[in-house]
């Protein structure tokens, strides 16, 4: 009866601990009501102060004519990519046709579009202004690459980039780059007319370099500004059939083929940058966009690397350590965040068409990794008593955390006074619980004995917190090391197996030695006892070759590294190695990369191939091959020969198990197999292994998840 009233009632440790603390929540609460306002009253203060600023921005823009010219666009874009707004640089880029000198603008990588079935060409570009040159990298994902034919004067027969342009003088231009091999490229000008399609003359003023790269090319050009009016638009054109070329897909950020179907480009002149950084204050961005949506003014320090605020401040020691007390506790104010705005070339928040309206407004949204939390401020702005665009201003929260975080920090100290009140009550409830733990403890002493020989037994106890609980996991990991202990026991017999031949051969060849009659004998038997010592040495490499593996395993720094490489470089030595076998390699992927060590991987495909040559039939080949399944890497080992038995496929990887029949000049521990497990599930993998249809042979895979 007493049993069912306990399992009815059940309260576990944490609970009481929690009953006994009751009397303290009435102060986190007090404290949560209070930092709940005060975070509303800053939010509001915030909100005001914003704009305020962001009005006085706005009425500056009265004599900014130039920047919202009417133009022949319609009212709104339904397309992002009609609009650029081009970015300055921080120094030229080197034309090479590869993406490293574009790693700082990472952010600036724009999806400018795909083919329709998503396979056969996906385009991404990067663009940006230095010293009046306007830099674009156009990669292009393509399984078909054509080049130009070199007799040909067609330049719309092969993969090409179109490029539309509305000089400043009101001219329509257009360009193709294209080119009969990899190399440095310069645009061929076309007839305005676009049913002509021989180009007029080379444009030496639009320079370029044209690289393959794996699963397509890269297009690096640069193209002067003075060139570039109010419209800008490129295009990429694939073309798959190198007998036909036909044109198969075009994407591009707008039609190039038509001056009234010209996307929008603005680059910012150096009056308007001067005037957005005179009125833009650190850790904010300012926007300036016109009745289109669309981005004409740009001073964005949002995300910058300065120190934030409360990193400056001067604190005594004792101070300091109770900072980094609480930087452990509480969210901190983020100085890096994803940016969603940080390259768009359009603004269409609630706050920017409320400001379009002519109604400012303020908004809140959290940023994509949910870090943060940015305002924005919008104001219209008005030229001759007409509407002509917005100004926007963002900020972070920054400012409201770190103020909420001090109020925090304020209230934990009055708390601490609190629960030092308490802590004679949780002394006298863990004084019980120690016993209990106390009673635990001596029962696990004294179930093993000092020679290390697990005996007694671990009782269960009934009882149904979580003490009860770990006296019953104690149970059964008693039950289990108990188990492991007799496993153990019959590693002898297995050790005495290998041992037994060596040492039968040194002790005759000693004697044998003793008995020796010609020099010729002596040498042979001690010949003979050097073999037997080498075998033994080599049997006590093999045990300990494990132990070691776990302790590289646990000091292995994991890093990123191509995993097609290694492969292909262990195959070729193989090969080398081992002559008269023979190796089919199969890699089905391109190059694909996981996190680990290339010498552990290169170490466990030896325990492989080792396992393979010894089971493998004569005249039989020796397979390996890597595929790509989903997100995971699959390394194959197959070789012809008896397959597996069933009782061994439960525990072939464990330590100490073989499944080898007769004797052999080399040792064999059963270590092999449970190495490449313990390597598997380093890189996070796993290791497993079937027989082959028939019967055949065995296949052992290793799946290891992608970086």
């Amino acid at each position: 009866m007493t049993q069912d009233k306990t399992a009815r009632f059940k309260i576990s440790i944490r609970s009481k601990l929690l009953l006994a603390s009751l009397s303290l929540l009435v102060l986190p609460w007090l404290g949560y009501q209070y930092i709940q306002a005060l975070e509303s009253y800053l939010r509001s203060e915030q909100e005001q102060r914003l704009l305020d600023r962001v009005g006085i921005v706005a009425s500056l823009m009265d004599d900014q004519h130039e920047l919202f010219k009417t133009r022949p666009q319609h009212s709104k874009p339904d397309n992002s990519r009609q609009h650029i707004y081009v970015r300055p640089l921080r120094s030229a880029i080197q034309l090479d046709g590869y993406a490293d000198d574009w790693r700082i603008y990472e952010n600036r990588t724009q999806f400018l579009g795909q083919a329709p079935d998503g396979k056969d060409l996906r385009v991404d570009y990067r663009l940006g202004v230095w010293n009046e040159l306007l830099y674009l990298l156009v990669q292009v994902q393509d399984d078909k690459v054509v080049y130009r034919q070199p007799d040909s004067l067609r330049t719309d027969r092969s993969d090409h980039l179109r490029i539309g342009i509305q000089n400043p003088q009101g001219e329509f231009k257009r360009y193709r780059l294209t080119t009969i091999s990899p190399g440095w490229v310069s645009a061929y000008a076309l007839p305005a007319n676009t049913k002509k399609h021989l180009p007029l003359k080379p444009e030496f003023r639009i320079k370029g370099e044209w690289q393959d790269v794996p699963g397509g090319y890269n297009i690096e050009l640069r193209i002067p500004v003075a060139m570039i009016g109010d419209k800008f638009s490129f295009a990429i054109a694939d073309i798959d059939d190198p007998v036909q070329r036909k044109v198969e897909n075009i994407i591009a950020s707008a039609n190039t083929e038509h001056v009234n179907a010209l996307g929008s480009i603005v680059i910012p002149t150096a009056g308007m940058e001067a005037l957005l950084k005179r009125l833009q204050k650190p850790r904010s961005r300012v926007w300036v966009i016109d009745t289109h949506y669309r981005v004409v003014g740009l001073a964005d320090k949002l995300n910058t690397n300065e120190p934030l605020a409360t990193d400056q401040e001067q604190r005594s020691l004792f101070a300091n350590l109770a900072r980094l007390f609480y930087r452990l506790l509480l969210d901190q104010p983020s100085d890096k965040f994803i940016d969603p705005l940080s390259s768009v070339s359009r603004v269409d928040n609630p706050a920017v068409s409320s400001a379009l309206s002519g109604q400012p407004q303020v908004t809140w949204q959290q940023t994509t990794d949910q870090k943060i939390s940015l305002i924005s401020a919008a104001h219209p702005i008005y030229i001759n008593k007409q509407r002509v665009g917005a100004v926007a201003i963002e900020e972070t929260s920054n400012n409201i955390l770190i103020l909420q975080n001090r109020a925090i920090e304020a209230l934990i100290n009055m708390s601490l006074l609190a629960f030092i009140l308490t802590i004679g009550i949780l002394i006298i409830f863990a004084t019980r619980l120690s016993m209990r733990v106390r009673r635990l403890r001596d029962e696990v002493e004294a179930s093993v004995t000092d020679d290390g020989r697990v005996q007694n037994e671990i009782k269960s106890t009934r009882a149904s917190d979580e003490l009860g609980d770990l006296g019953r996991s104690f149970a059964a990991m008693h039950e289990r090391l108990a188990q492991y202990n007799r496993y153990l026991e019959t590693m002898a017999g297995k050790l005495g197996h290998e041992l037994r031949t060596p040492i039968t051969i040194v002790r005759s060849s000693l004697d044998n030695l003793a008995n020796s009659q010609t020099e010729a004998e002596t040498h042979t038997y001690l010949q003979r006892a050097n073999d037997g010592v080498a075998r033994l040495s080599n049997i006590l490499t093999r045990m300990s070759e494990a132990t070691h593996l776990e302790q590289t395993i646990q000091q292995e720094e994991a890093r990123p590294f191509c995993i097609n490489d290694v492969l292909a470089a262990c195959v070729e030595a193989y090969k080398q190695t081992h002559p008269q076998q023979r190796f089919e390699f199969n890699d089905t992927t391109t190059q694909i990369q996981v996190n680990g060590s290339p010498d552990l991987l290169a170490q466990m495909l030896d325990k492989l191939i080792s396992n393979a040559l010894d089971f493998s039939d004569k005249n039989t080949a020796i397979s390996i091959s890597l595929q790509q399944q989903s997100s995971s890497a699959v390394i194959s080992v197959a070789n012809q020969g008896p397959p597996l038995p069933q009782q061994m496929r439960a525990n072939l990887f464990d330590s100490m198990v073989s499944v080898r029949q007769g004797k052999s000049d080399q040792p064999h521990l059963g270590l092999g197999l449970y190495i490449v497990r313990l390597i598997a599930e380093y890189h996070h993998g796993h290791v497993q292994m079937d027989n082959l249809v028939d019967d055949k042979g065995v296949i052992f895979s290793v799946t290891l998840p992608l970086s």
